[in-house]
């Protein structure tokens, strides 16, 4: 199938992209303002689609971070992602390609709708009473942009720093979706986050203003993990405050966020942390709303993504655990019991193995561990070792060879380190080492290759970006930093 490159044709109303299963293509972006509040929900509908499909958050974007950080490895046998743990890719393979594609359709579909919803609003199209719900769409697009553009900047650009905050970023959308083949250039990972700040500010300005209209039958948007609500918008505050190391800014929003999901205070005190296997294992595979969801992708019979699901990543593609990730699991840890043997040889992950069938599960894309975590990392940045105790016993206590903060480190340094590997252990499967030991600057480990400074290595932009002549500049020298072959 043709392959299309997204700046080059950005406002095309159907993009195709090569693809091994029959899924259904999800809406595309418009061209067209929505005239109506019915438009702009239509155009919300389809920003969701096209951030659960396989090449975003639904499959790739969600577990890439995993085969490029010495957590997974593809199977030779099958092919699949084999040549990102293998460090056999170049800057025209598909999945990097869908993933930028598809990052960009999702900020481009939620600033049009944003667009159309701000424009109804100042010209008086639409009437007091519809004004709460212009605003709920409006919070939730603003939410998914700044979330996308995470995503993007944090695997197409090098991590936040001081050193890089004037390198190149990406391709910064605030107003106004470039039209087809315009000219565009990369803003710098400062001006990159600048943007999702203030992306995220104007979700917070709209979701002030939506009241208390939603009640009942219209809450769900307000109140479950299937939607980015306020929620999901402090949980995505709280990731971005810790990437720009904004630590007590993090914490706030992360406490936020678990005060509105009412499951918890996520940490040491809490009696919902799933501390026994059982329980842990069943917070897996399901189709139905946890206490660990923060914001999650609702899947269903009717909507799965089957062969390009995450299940059949580590299912019938044969993707496995490295076994430095199973060496960090002690015997007395709950979680290796959402470990199981692969069929293809070694050890995988049942986490997204569907309960009922096994094609579908929920895919969780923040969970209420994560806000526990970052939590812990900021008040150990913040030399708060109790406090970072505390909310790190929410999961360390999962290895029931941990009961108090006496088992655990007594220091920063000791607490960040055991929490850079507590992360591993939590969200092994899951996608976030990649993010993870980028942000901690972390020398890692992975089977069959040398001890590896992550930090200096980033994805390339699809060559296909790069040959469309739209004027986006390639990641230089981007191999050069790729980790080395063990003897």
């Amino acid at each position: 199938m043709k392959k299309y490159k997204f700046f080059a044709a950005l406002a095309a109303a159907a993009i195709t992209f090569s693809s091994c299963s029959m899924d259904t293509e999800p809406y595309d972006q418009t061209t067209t303002p929505y005239t109506n509040l019915k438009g702009v929900e239509t155009g919300l509908n389809g920003a969701y689609q096209i951030l659960a499909y396989y090449p975003f958050l639904g499959n790739y974007a969600q577990t890439m971070g995993d085969f490029i950080s010495g957590v997974s490895t593809g199977s030779s046998s099958s092919g699949h992602f084999y040549s990102y743990s293998s460090f056999t890719f170049s800057d025209t393979e598909q999945e990097i390609e869908d993933m930028w594609n598809y990052g960009y359709k999702a900020i481009s579909q939620s600033t049009e709708a944003i667009n159309s919803a701000n424009s109804l609003i100042a010209s008086g199209a639409i009437s007091e009473e519809e004004k709460p719900t212009a605003y709920l769409y409006e919070g939730q697009l603003y939410t998914m942009k700044a979330l996308a553009n995470w995503y993007l900047v944090n695997y197409f650009a090098l991590p936040y720093s001081a050193a890089n905050a004037s390198t190149p970023g990406i391709i910064v959308i605030d107003k106004d979706v470039p039209k087809p083949f315009a000219h565009v250039e990369r803003g710098t990972v400062q001006q990159t986050y600048d943007q999702i700040v203030k992306d995220l500010d104007s979700a917070e300005v709209a979701f002030s203003k939506v009241g208390n209209k939603y009640k009942g039958d219209n809450s769900d948007e307000l109140s479950t993990a299937y939607y980015l609500n306020p929620t999901a918008l402090k949980a995505i505050e709280a990731r971005v405050y810790l990437s720009l190391g904004k630590y007590d800014k993090a914490i706030e929003a992360a406490k936020a966020s678990l005060a509105l999901k009412d499951a918890g205070t996520g940490d040491s005190t809490d009696t919902k942390s799933p501390t026994d296997s059982a329980t842990y294992v069943n917070i897996w595979g399901q189709v139905t709303e946890s206490d660990e969801d923060i914001f999650t992708l609702k899947k269903s019979d009717n909507d799965n993504l089957s062969a390009n699901s995450i299940n059949t990543l580590y299912g019938s593609y044969y993707a496995t655990i490295q076994n430095n990730v199973l060496a960090k699991l002690a015997s007395t840890d709950i979680r290796r019991k959402v470990l199981r043997a692969s069929a293809g040889g070694g050890t995988s992950s049942i986490k997204f193995d569907g309960k009922v069938s096994q094609s579908v599960s929920n895919v969780p894309v923040i969970r209420k561990s994560e806000l526990s975590l970052i939590i812990a990392e900021c008040e150990a940045h913040l030399g708060n070792i109790k406090e970072a105790q505390n909310y790190l016993l929410y999961t360390a206590r999962r290895n029931k060879a941990i009961k108090t903060a006496a088992d655990l480190p007594q220091t920063t340094d000791g607490l960040l380190s055991f929490i850079a590997d507590e992360r591993l252990r939590e969200f092994f499967g899951e996608g976030h080492r990649w993010f993870d030991a980028r942000r901690m600057g972390l020398t890692i480990q992975l089977d069959g290759f040398n001890a590896w400074d992550i930090s200096k290595f980033v994805l390339p932009i699809p060559a296909a970006e790069i040959n469309s002549g739209a004027g986006c500049t390639q990641n230089a020298n981007w191999s050069d930093n790729m980790p080395t072959r063990s003897e």
